[in-house]
């Protein structure tokens, strides 16, 4: 099986989800393609490549069985359109991974309609990428200004 991971363009790393694939049994069982972004290390076994242009991700995640991403919207909703099955990672502010945690509550929306599957517990990645054969996501239907309420309410918190 091919997978897919996005970890963003944002100028933050993200460790935590870079070692979970690493330490992960799935990574040796599966074609492991990973966008990087910022993240930098030792990623042997799996294919990191820092950046794609535009064309090269829409066909890496046309091609992927499955997708494994941090909950940027734009990444979740390019994986939805094309029907695939989105294991989200969030990034979060304790880890310095984001700004703020703002991405949890992108994820607990897309979760919440039936669109992905959430993993806010890495230890658990291979439990979830195994559980991912048997979701059946919902067809996505765009719902933009529920999104954007829901994140302004939260920076409004802020």
């Amino acid at each position: 099986m091919r997978i897919f991971v996005m970890f963003g363009t944002q100028d933050k790393r993200f460790d935590r989800l870079l070692n979970a694939i690493l330490n992960s049994n799935f990574v040796n069982e599966n074609e492991v393609y990973v966008q990087l972004g910022y993240t930098k290390g030792d990623y042997s076994g799996i294919n990191g490549q820092e950046y794609y242009t535009e064309d090269e991700l829409n066909h890496q995640i046309e091609i992927a069985d499955l997708i494994i991403t941090h909950a940027g919207v734009g990444a979740i909703v390019s994986a939805l359109k094309l029907k695939k099955r989105v294991i989200v990672v969030p990034r979060l502010g304790q880890y310095k991974e984001q700004n703020n945690d703002h991405q949890v509550q992108i994820m607990e929306r897309f979760d919440k309609q039936g669109y992905i599957i959430p993993c806010t517990d890495l230890s658990k990645l291979d439990e979830t990428v195994n559980n991912a054969y048997n979701f059946e996501p919902k067809e996505y239907v765009a719902d933009k200004q529920g999104i954007i309420d829901e994140i302004t309410d939260f920076i409004n918190t802020l």
